[in-house]
């Protein structure tokens, strides 16, 4: 039986089609090993998000393939984002990589390998398939409590500093109906909580479903557990969307959505095809067919051209908004992108600078948004345990962390009743009020 190794760098979608290959290949015989030492075929699945990423992986690879020396018959792969991007030239940079397949051809992979079996020296394959070809579903173990279920790949947007439409190709959605089947066969085996994933989910479309209908057959599936799903785009959260998604049975009341800037200027110059009032409304919307609704978000500071006024209208939506938190990055080009042509004009300390200023700004709004949690009942999930302070932790349906007393009964995957007593930071403290 040969052995495989499979790591994985980026999103939680590379996890999930990582997961997926595991399936694959122990379908067809391979038995995975928890060290690429003890490997026949060693597999990395890549990002492409960061420049920075790329060179980690590419010295990754470099240490990879000098296992070699130890196994001449070892073949080391790579696959995802960075491999669609960058194709032929991983071989160049590294050139004892076997086979390259990039994250639109990912089924291509068992091919590769077969064509190495023979003797072939399989070319780089990053041509997109014709059609919708998933990977196989992940499987669950006992401990897993949670699920993740790509519904969409691909996005049809032209955002001017994201390679994401490069390396994963154009839009195309999964058929309801094998959604649905993913999300009861991970319920089954015991998933709690459930997160549907998309560059766009909200774009989602197939067979006459759109995505709110997809959460209400999603959300219709037996069992106690909850739904959630990320990320979605500004531009398609209309508001009668935004109403018929809060219908949805189990959907956790969390909303990642992201903004990027708050200049008017800036958007537009990001080509992120929204005005910033549409998307005010987007979130005044949500929270009011949501209730205790969290907001997050993610946003961009030092984008070119970025101005002091730019920076200023920024922060003035962070305390218009007050998420409960939010991702915030320095910009940084990706070749490929608009954005990449453009003169990086702000300077990497005025990026650092305005960074720190967002980030101070959060940690306060944070801790304010959960005072407010104070005094009040959450329902949570436990998770496990802090085994360095000896509490137990869960997460409400906010994506907030709770820390709180262990007690009898405490068992990962279990929903109680926790009243919160205090918040630090972005943490919630409490204690059981009541187990079910």
């Amino acid at each position: 039986m040969k052995r495989f190794y499979l790591e994985s760098y980026g999103c939680q979608m590379n996890v999930y089609d990582t997961q997926g290959l595991e399936r694959q290949l122990e379908d067809h015989g391979y038995e995975r090993v928890a060290a690429p030492e003890d490997a026949d075929v060693v597999l990395v699945n890549t990002c492409s998000v960061r420049e920075h990423a790329e060179e980690r992986t590419l010295n990754r690879l470099a240490v990879l393939t000098r296992l070699k020396a130890k196994n001449p018959a070892l073949k080391v792969g790579v696959c995802g984002c960075m491999a669609q991007r960058m194709g032929g030239e991983i071989k160049k940079r590294v050139p004892r990589v076997d086979l390259v397949v990039g994250a639109q051809a990912l089924p291509a992979v068992l091919p590769a390998l077969a064509a190495l079996d023979r003797g072939e020296s399989p070319t780089p394959v990053v041509e997109p398939l014709d059609h919708f070809l998933p990977p196989p579903r992940p499987r669950l173990d006992a401990k897993n409590l949670k699920g993740f279920v790509t519904i969409i790949r691909g996005c049809n947007k032209a955002c001017a500093y994201c390679i994401v439409p490069t390396t994963r190709g154009p839009e195309i959605s999964r058929h309801p109906d094998d959604v649905v089947l993913e999300v009861q066969e991970l319920v089954l085996r015991g998933a709690k909580e459930i997160t549907l994933l998309g560059q766009n989910v909200n774009s989602y479309t197939s067979a006459g479903v759109d995505f709110p209908e997809l959460l209400r057959r999603c959300g219709a599936v037996r069992g106690e557990w909850r739904l959630r799903f990320t990320t979605s785009h500004p531009r398609d959260m209309r508001p009668d969307v935004v109403r018929r998604m809060a219908e949805a049975e189990r959907l956790a009341p969390w909303l990642h959505l992201p903004v990027q800037s708050g200049s008017r200027r800036l958007l537009r110059a990001m080509n992120r095809d929204y005005t910033l009032e549409q998307y005010l409304e987007a979130v005044d919307v949500a929270r009011e067919a949501i209730p205790d609704l969290s907001v997050t978000t993610d946003l961009i500071v030092g984008f070119p051209g970025e101005t002091p006024e730019d920076f200023a209208e920024t922060l003035a939506l962070v305390e218009r908004v007050r998420y409960d938190t939010f991702y915030a990055f320095k910009y940084s080009p990706r070749s490929g992108t608009a954005a990449a042509r453009r003169e990086d004009d702000v300077s990497p300390e005025e990026k650092q600078r305005r960074l720190a200023l967002l980030l101070d700004v959060q940690r306060r709004l944070s801790h304010e948004v959960n005072q407010a949690w104070v005094g009040r009942t959450a329902r949570v999930l436990l998770e496990g345990k802090d085994e360095k302070r000896g509490n137990g932790l869960a997460r409400t349906g906010q994506n907030k962390i709770v820390v709180l007393p262990m007690f009898d009964g405490f068992k990962p995957g279990r929903f109680v009743d926790v009243a919160i007593e205090r918040a630090e930071g972005q943490t919630l403290h409490g204690r059981l009020v009541e187990a079910s």
